[in-house]
């Protein structure tokens, strides 16, 4: 059988995403997947032993189940830690974060040790690594996604093997480690400041990304320009980093200093390893050492590597180190691309003899540049949401240089280690590289269709993609081979339209925005709508929620225009991320109150932002509506005269199929009468509660009249309101509403059928398929 270790690899790669993936579908097609192709196996080499093959998705499963079983223990309270500070590195908001190695112990006593806290210091101390400190402060938990698709705190952390996180109140410097164990990380601190001597802040950044690891001074221009080229894999340490320098080493050793293949393949898998452990390593840089390790062992022992079985071979130990790294984006992106340039590579050698034209090398490396591209698309489409179209030529440009660029700084690294002088001089050669990367960059993404946003695949549009790609590339023009390909494009297209096509389902998130408010709603149709936007008070616009969360929803979706964008008022928990969406896509029109809202500088704020970005603003009240959209409140010429501008909160009903959800805003028990005095119709199947569950809103009288069968409320975790208010609780309660919290239970989102029914599913409740089975389980 060729390439045993591949399967071996994909059969346990099946065995943790059974024990960790959320998607059924994708279970169950991992699952079959196992049973057939060892049925095949079997059949086709009449042999019981491809049996033993069934091994490895077991032990995929049960490895990854012993990895999450090995839970931090449970410490309650203040905590006080002492320990070593063994990486330091800056947050985006400019705070000190900290790998502590530590013993820690909370008010009861309870005390253990040699655990790995992740530490963000807000003080002015400055915290080396190496140091011995003493700690206290309140654990905090590791941050859940905001929304479906969003950054998963915990899952990141828990792959790097933290086991706590806690925002110190104070830190006290005890001394510092003068052992040998932590002179790698100071050598490597001393490393970066000679970079920053040598080099300007933007470029003394990159470089420090592509020689230590450390990526938290890259300017964020520079990685969004990166991003939109294609070429953000050259600002950190990747396979073709490893690579170049593998290639310098072999250079030196077999050209220069006349040393054999076996000597030199021996110094090759000795540097790679050393740098390994110079650098901070990530799962593509452990992924290119891995597997260059595995070819030079192959030349020590003159044996050829296969390189498909060597992509396998790295990824299983990876994972059997760690099997969380399948769910990271650097693991994924690595080896997906590492397998289109292996397969792209395996097609062009067919074709080689035939085209060996004048410019056939720049034809080979287009078409290597234009696989990894179709390969790494559905990844990236997945984490990112947009995909860089003109990253095929950008690569043509960049990747050559990058090995120049490696060099040089690397010359000029150790140059300034002993003169700086010498390392500015030789500094100068990365800054032109540099700057080269920057124009070609600049100028490309200026194109056409240079950087789309595509939105997040579902998993079986990502699978389908690969078996399209895959059967394009060994069958691709062969006699009837056009009938397999009919059917791949057809159920892709169904895959990706299903939802249009079949289903008709509208989903509305309440989304986690913490203190605010902030909805989106996202038809069946492609129109989709927007719903306040949450906004933390004191915090600047372009860093606020609606940056930070609802930007990156809408984004998930694929949608790079707002049909409409609803603001019951004008307060900074509903307005402010509204507002950063709007600066950043277009909207058909902004829909406000018809209320004389009080001038203030979020009133201000409010006016500049949408003339500024050539937003319609239409004011609407009680009576207007269209595309399921009604307004009954504030009426026609109604002001209140107490000042409160809450009074204007927009109320508005949405029908979609028969459901109906009704948005409240911040309007109080008043209003509430008021309203029911006027209009005869509020009853809705979903309530957003007003006013984040004041107690001086969601009267009893308005909750019989609107008869919800669910209510969610969009409040902050712990604030200083006290939101939801225990009266408002169980007036809910009485009205026998079904409850549904964001500060608890994260994003809420409501899918609307178009049967009229609806199912709601909270964030907290999107737990691995396996999970959720053990559950019902233990309650039968």
């Amino acid at each position: 059988m060729r390439r045993p270790a591949l399967w071996i690899t994909i059969f346990t790669i099946c065995g943790i995403y059974m024990r960790l993936g959320i998607s059924e579908m994708m279970c169950l097609v991992s699952f079959l997947f196992i049973l057939v192709s060892i049925s095949c196996f079997v059949i086709k080499w009449k042999s019981a032993k491809f049996l033993l093959f069934l091994l490895f998705p077991v032990l995929g499963f049960l490895w990854t189940g012993a990895h999450l079983e090995r839970e931090a223990p449970i410490l309650s309270g203040l905590v006080q830690g002492e320990g070593m500070i063994k990486e330091v590195g800056e947050t985006s908001s400019g705070n000190q974060k900290l790998t502590i190695l530590c013993d820690l112990a909370d008010e009861t006593g309870t005390a253990f040790q040699n655990v790995k806290v992740y530490a963000v210091w807000r003080g002015e101390d400055h915290i080396a690594v190496g140091e011995k400190v003493r700690f206290s402060g309140e654990l905090s938990p590791f941050y859940e996604p905001a929304y479906p698709g969003g950054y998963d705190e915990e899952l990141f952390l828990m792959t790097k093997g933290f086991d706590y996180k806690i925002y110190p109140d104070a830190i006290e410097h005890l001394e510092e480690d003068t052992s040998g164990s932590f002179a790698l990380a100071r050598g490597r601190a001393h490393f970066r400041s000679v970079l920053e001597s040598i080099l300007p802040a933007e470029e003394s950044g990159i470089v420090k990304a592509i020689l230590t690891g450390e990526k938290d001074d890259i300017p964020d221009n520079i990685y969004r320009l990166y991003t939109e080229a294609g070429v953000a894999h050259v600002l950190c340490i990747s396979g073709l980093h490893m690579s170049v320098l593998a290639m310098y080493l072999s250079f030196l050793m077999e050209k220069i200093l006349r040393r054999s293949r076996r000597a030199s393949a021996t110094v090759t898998i000795l540097a790679v390893l050393s740098f390994l452990l110079f650098i901070e390593p990530s799962p593509s840089s452990v992924r290119a050492a891995a597997m260059i390790c595995i070819v030079m062992v192959g030349r020590i022992c003159f044996r050829l590597s296969d390189l498909m079985n060597t992509i396998a071979l790295a990824a299983l130990l990876i994972l059997s180190i760690q099997p969380l790294y399948l769910f990271h984006v650097g693991f994924q992106l690595s080896f997906i691309t590492v397998i289109g340039i292996c397969l792209g590579t395996r097609k062009l050698e067919k074709k080689k003899k035939k085209d060996r034209g004048r410019f056939h090398w720049l034809k080979e490396s287009f078409l290597i540049s234009l696989y990894a591209s179709l390969f790494s698309f559905p990844m990236v489409a997945y984490h990112f949401y947009s995909v860089s179209l003109v990253g095929i030529l950008t690569n043509l440009i960049i990747v050559p240089l990058s090995g120049l660029l490696l060099g040089f700084g690397m010359l000029s690294g150790v140059l300034g280690l002993f003169s700086l002088p010498a390392g500015v001089f030789a500094a100068g050669s990365v800054y032109g590289i540099l700057q080269i990367f920057k124009g070609v960059c600049s100028v490309l993404t200026q194109l056409p269709f240079a950087y789309i946003l595509v939105g997040r695949p579902s998993p079986l549009v990502i699978l389908l993609y690969y078996g399209i790609l895959l059967w394009f590339l060994e069958f691709g023009g062969k006699k009837g081979s056009w009938k397999v390909g009919v059917v791949l494009g057809g159920a892709m297209f169904c895959a990706v339209f299903e939802n249009a096509i079949f289903r008709k389902e509208t989903t509305v998130a309440f989304l986690d925005v913490g203190q605010g408010d902030a909805a989106v709603i996202s038809a069946y149709d492609g129109k989709t709508y927007l719903i306040d936007g949450g906004g933390v008070y004191g915090k600047e616009m372009g860093k606020n929620v609606g940056r930070n969360v609802v930007l990156p929803y809408l984004e998930s979706l694929g949608v790079s225009r707002l049909d409409g964008a609803f603001l019951s008022h004008p307060d900074s928990d509903h307005m402010t991320g509204l507002l950063e969406v709007l600066e950043e896509i277009p909207a058909k029109g902004l829909y406000l109150s018809d209320y004389p809202f009080s001038e203030t500088e979020d009133t201000l704020l409010l006016k500049e932002t949408v003339e500024k970005n050539h937003v319609p603003l239409y004011t609407v009240k009680a009576g207007d509506g269209s595309e399921g959209f009604r307004c009954l409140y504030p009426f026609e010429g109604v002001t209140f005269r107490d000042g409160d501008d809450n009074h204007g909160s927009m109320v508005l009903k949405y029908d979609c199929n028969g459901t109906e959800i009704l948005f409240t805003g911040d309007i109080s028990a008043e209003d509430e009468r008021f309203l029911l005095e006027k209009e005869p119709d509020v009853s809705a199947d979903i309530l957003k509660v007003a006013h984040h569950g004041s107690k001086y809103s969601s009267d009893a009288d308005f909750l019989e009249t609107v008869s919800p069968k669910a209510a969610v409320i969009s409040c902050g975790a712990d604030n200083l309101y006290g939101h939801p208010h225990e009266e408002t609780l169980e007036r809910l309660q009485s009205a026998k509403a079904e409850l549904y919290r964001t500060d608890t239970e994260g994003t809420i989102l409501v899918k609307l059928k178009r049967n009229g029914t609806f199912a709601i599913e909270p964030m907290t409740e999107r737990k691995p398929f396996y999970e959720n089975i053990k559950e019902k389980l233990e309650k039968s």
